[in-house]
């Protein structure tokens, strides 16, 4: 067996965990006192924790709020904890390692403390180092908490890093443990190019002297442990770091109405799971239907003034501080995450949707679950149902497990920093301002005269409306046709159609959106005239 790599997963670093702030009550000492509750709970706290514990824990002794728990997402557990309680396989029994320690910051994408400018993986990496020696203290069971009412009588309040003083020195980490950091921690070996479980690769014959595995009594010894797991730990193979410095050029058609154009369409080298990373596009377009069989993540960072479509189903998606951009996105069978992005559109169908920090945000969405709003700073959202269809749309809802019937995109929650419900930052769209939105890349034109076909889950009062204007438009060509214009007359109409349609085009900045078509137009045209030239 080849050399060890493990990574932690950005997928639960950057999408598991909500800007919430946790509550007061948080502590090392309340999560060491919450594990052996769980425990002594037996089956239904460890080392699987059912659904029904979790919330319990969460709004009775956490005091969380009832508004996210209810909504199934909480500071305390990631996305994929929630997956597996929500589809009744129950959530591993260590439910805290979204938590942070104690006087150590959650990084962030603006926070610093180095000269350079950092990516957030980077920052998550540097977290989980600093931190792993209190989560595996505290996952192990190994701090000795001191009399609580000692405590509220003398005032000595001690730091997690005084509390962890009280360790042992020595001692043995149950295969629970190690099993439940596979959350936040990805291995592989050299030379194999799937992912395998931590676990499986601690307790290899070839791997066991250095994790500090004890095969007779089936644990580890923790200070073994925990330097193999600093010594292996390196970048995510399909995470931001790598993809950026090392990442594949994309050949999708991408065009830029401003030169020069610095943007960058990159994907991560590793093979299997994929990371797709759009970043710097100005006033540009790019579109791309991909291949079925890839299941990717895809991040969208720093865009402005431009138009995105990526047609195909998405594992998650990250979109983050663009502005006046419309991203159009396949249906994601994760998260789709949405983060200090203002007077940006993004349509998709999703499994979950996270607002945070935005202003001037419309959606159109088809979603299982409420889409969520995140921080007092987030105002100015718009909420409405999906508006577009394709060929392969249904067909790529199936795959992703998406059900056009089980639609909550009219329900959105919005939770203040500090855990509670807040109201008066998102709207539902009016069922008569909403648009179907043509997508020009797809094979089957309109056909004039029919109606066109209308996107899944599509709530009837929008039917209506789109069908009314369908009415509208027959209904004006009907009336000039019956007129009996002579040609002088239907040319004065002509004319005064198209200057009003042009000013349409530029108050709305639709004008710049046919420009980056046109441009995308020619370059296809282009591309095609040289691939016949070189065959």
């Amino acid at each position: 067996m080849g050399d060890v790599q493990l990574w932690v997963r950005p997928e639960v670093m950057e999408l598991g965990v909500l800007p919430i702030l946790p509550p007061d009550k948080i502590s090392m000492e309340m999560l060491s006192r919450l594990l052996q509750y769980a425990r002594d709970l037996g089956e239904r706290g460890y080392p699987k924790m059912s659904y029904d514990t979790w919330k319990h824990i969460a709004v009775k002794k956490v005091n969380g709020p009832v508004g996210g728990v209810q909504h199934g997402r909480v500071l305390l557990v990631p996305p994929v904890l929630q997956a597996a309680a929500r589809a009744g396989q129950g959530a591993r029994g260590v439910a805290v390692i979204g938590c942070h320690a104690e006087g150590t910051r959650w990084p962030n994408n603006n926070s610093t403390g180095t000269s350079r400018k950092q990516l957030l993986e980077e920052k998550h990496s540097e977290f989980v180092r600093e931190a792993l020696p209190e989560l595996l203290s505290l996952l192990a069971g190994h701090l000795q908490v001191e009399d609580t009412e000692k405590k509220k009588k003398t005032g000595d309040k001690r730091t997690a890093r005084e509390l962890l003083g009280f360790m042992k020195s020595a001692g043995v980490l149950s295969v629970d443990v190690v099993n439940s950091l596979s959350f936040i921690l990805g291995a592989s070996v050299q030379g194999e190019k799937t992912e395998r479980d931590l676990l499986s690769v601690a307790t290899d014959a070839n791997n066991c002297y250095r994790s500090g595995y004890l095969s007779k009594k089936n644990a580890f010894q923790k200070g073994l442990f925990e330097q193999w797991l600093l010594r292996g730990l390196d970048w995510a193979p399909h995470g931001e770091w790598l993809c950026v410095r090392r990442g594949c050029r994309q050949s999708w058609p991408v065009v830029s109405l401003t030169q020069p154009s610095h943007h960058r369409l990159v994907a991560s080298p590793a093979p299997g799971h994929r990371l797709m990373y759009i970043c710097e596009l100005v006033d540009g377009m790019t579109a791309y239907m991909g291949e079925e069989a890839t299941y990717t993540d895809l991040k969208v960072r720093r865009c402005s003034k431009s138009n995105i479509f990526v047609l195909q189903p998405l594992r998650h998606a990250v979109i983050h501080k663009c502005h006046d951009t419309r991203v159009v996105l396949g249906p994601v069978a994760g998260r789709v995450k949405l983060s200090e992005c203002r007077n940006t559109v993004v349509v998709c169908a999703a499994r979950s949707l996270v607002i945070a920090d935005c202003r001037g945000i419309v959606i159109h969405t088809l979603s299982p679950q409420r889409p969520l709003l995140v921080g007092g700073r987030t105002q100015g959202v718009t909420v409405a149902p999906l508006n577009i269809h394709y060929p392969r749309l249904k067909h790529h809802m199936a795959q992703t497990q998406l059900r056009p019937h089980i639609n909550m995109w009219n329900r959105p929650l919005h939770l203040g920093s500090e855990g509670g419900v807040l109201s008066g930052a998102c709207e539902v769209m009016n069922p008569e301002d909403f648009q179907l939105l043509v997508i020009p890349f797809t094979q089957t034109a309109p056909v004039d005269g029919r109606p066109p076909l209308l996107p899944p889950g599509l709530p009837h009062e929008f039917a209506k409306s789109v069908e009314e204007a369908g009415k509208c438009v027959s209904s004006f060509r009907a009336e000039v046709r019956d007129a009996d214009l002579t040609p002088e007359q239907r040319a004065i109409l002509q004319k005064a159609i198209d200057a009003r349609f042009k000013a349409w085009l530029r108050d709305t900045g639709k004008q710049r959106e046919l420009d980056q078509l046109e441009k995308l137009a020619l370059t296809l045209k282009y591309e095609r005239v040289a691939k016949t030239t070189a065959i």
